[in-house]
């Protein structure tokens, strides 16, 4: 039975390793190849292997192991499950999410290239593109208001090399319309760059859409559970092969296979997870929406979004993650987050527990205050990551921290 055909519920549980496999290696769990080095049988076979990395277009990718910062069978198994999950040609697995986009960038641009951007993004995405590759020679054009498509259409010319939306986006959760930043990446001749980390491949699927690569931080949602960094890139298969063969051996940024077999293991249960993060997110932003302290919530789910017809096209459903403004600014929210009990405050987000965080005084520190004011994080904001816990339990604690306010 081919895999593609299969139910993505059960492709999280058997892509790239089948009944066939388990058969074969008499390992029900996908194995785990803790090992730098792969040995030949002989040299003749190590030679042949060798060739196929230097041919990967004749022989269709590389046809055996050599090394785990090439390839590796837990990896393979991994990239396999991801490229089904995202209805993609092949995957790569990486060391970190930011890994994984400055691979693709590596991948992509020369000194004199041009890229458009989001400024709805990590962080540490925008300041790769904002002020590290031009160092290098690449002129980036960040589009202020991506929700004004006009903006992007006068930003491209036939020298964009790619379009880069992270959708939905963190802390302020921008939705982009993928299928409509598809066609103006066509029409230029351009590619567009989707991080799906939010959303997943459970809830969004945006090659479907349209992208033609897509990201996402495996850290996150994938794991599940906050133990392991590991990033991974989806794609049409030659650009991945030609990828691994060059910049991904060059720059070192493979995953390490133990992370690897602990994310195929979280893959296993993530659309039941995703289920249960969005429901409990829902049900906190419709406490937070409805609180007198509280002067807006950004999350997709909420009717009151600017960006909820969008979302519910093109996602099945919202995530986990939202964010809202206190009343007053950053002393009233410093005041919240000081008096809460059950949610610990962490820079992290898509794990089992729910965590929560200031953004402007921690990952978007480095911002200038013009460059947050455009990204819409005020000194009021407050980010949540709402986990699988009973969502009566964290909205008691937010409601008890909001009276000391």
């Amino acid at each position: 039975m081919n895999q593609e055909d299969l139910h993505p519920q059960t492709q999280q549980v058997m892509g790239g390793y089948g009944v066939e496999h388990s058969v074969d290696k008499e390992s029900l769990a996908p194995p785990l190849a803790q090992s730098v080095a792969h040995p030949f049988e002989s040299p003749e076979k190590a030679q042949w292997v060798f060739d196929t990395e230097a041919n990967y277009e004749e022989y269709g990718g590389l046809q055996g192991y050599i090394y785990t910062r090439e390839n590796n069978p837990t990896l393979d198994i991994f990239e396999d499950r991801v490229a089904l999950l995202e209805g993609g040609g092949a995957g790569l697995a990486t060391s970190s999410g930011m890994a994984a986009i400055s691979l693709v960038a590596l991948s992509l641009l020369e000194a004199g290239d041009e890229i458009v951007v989001s400024n709805h993004t990590y962080t540490c995405s925008f300041e790769l593109f904002s002020r590290t590759l031009p160092e290098f020679g690449v002129e980036t054009k960040v589009i202020a208001e991506p929700h004004d498509y006009s903006k992007w259409d006068e930003a491209l010319t036939e020298d964009t090399k790619f379009m880069f939306v992270e959708t939905p986006s963190n802390p302020v959760l921008y939705v982009g319309d993928i299928p409509r930043l598809a066609d103006l990446a066509d029409s230029y001749g351009t590619k567009l760059v989707v991080d799906n980390t939010i959303a997943t491949p459970v809830l969004q699927r945006p090659l479907e859409l349209g992208a033609d690569i897509v990201i996402e931080s495996v850290s996150k949602f994938i794991s599940g559970n906050g133990t392991i960094l590991g990033g991974v890139i989806v794609g049409e298969d030659p650009f991945i092969q030609k990828m691994r063969r060059l910049e991904y051996i060059q720059y070192g940024n493979a995953m390490a296979p133990f992370n690897a077999w602990l994310s195929l293991l979280g893959l296993e249960s993530l659309d039941m997870r995703m289920e249960r993060h969005s429901k409990n997110a829902l049900r906190v932003a419709e406490f937070l929406e409805d609180h007198k302290k509280i002067d807006g919530v950004n999350y997709p789910g909420l009717e009151s979004h600017p960006h909820h017809e969008l979302a519910r096209r093109q996602m099945e459903n919202f995530s986990s993650l939202l964010s809202f403004d206190i009343a007053g600014g950053k002393e009233e929210a410093f005041e919240f987050l000081n008096s809460l009990e059950l949610i610990p405050y962490a820079t992290h987000e898509g794990s089992s527990r729910s965590v929560i965080c200031h953004p402007a005084s921690t990952i978007f520190h480095r911002l200038t205050d013009a460059e947050l004011e455009e990204a819409g994080i005020s000194k009021g904001l407050v980010r949540l990551s709402v986990g699988l816990e009973e969502p009566d339990d964290l909205i008691a604690d937010m409601e008890s921290s909001l009276s000391r306010v």
